[in-house]
């Protein structure tokens, strides 16, 4: 899930403004990087009020985010997935006596 960032960009007329940047991927599949004034620093005086005024916006730029679509876990199905990934046979990375006692055999 991205943040975004918020910077304050200079103009060549008028009072510097608060810009909120992010990217999003694009029809192509490749990241596209996308910007968007909030307000001037007239209006917003620092970055919180500026986050404050977009916070609604982080719904929307992580609408494609997978780790936001799922449906939280269980303890238990936490817990079978990692028996399923971390302790079997063919895993390497755990020697056969970690794996035992985390199986509690």
């Amino acid at each position: 899930m991205q943040q975004g960032s918020i910077i304050q960009a200079e103009r060549k007329i008028g009072p510097d403004v608060w810009e909120f940047r992010w990217r999003e991927p694009g029809p192509d599949g490749r990241r596209k990087h996308r910007r968007m004034v909030i307000g001037s620093i007239d209006q917003l005086e620092d970055e919180s009020a500026a986050r404050e005024k977009i916070a609604a916006l982080h719904l929307d730029i992580n609408f494609f985010d997978a780790r936001l679509k799922g449906k939280p876990l269980t303890m238990s199905e936490l817990a079978e997935h990692y028996r399923q990934r971390e302790l079997k046979p063919d895993t390497v990375w755990k020697t056969h006596s970690t794996k035992l006692t985390y199986e509690g055999t």
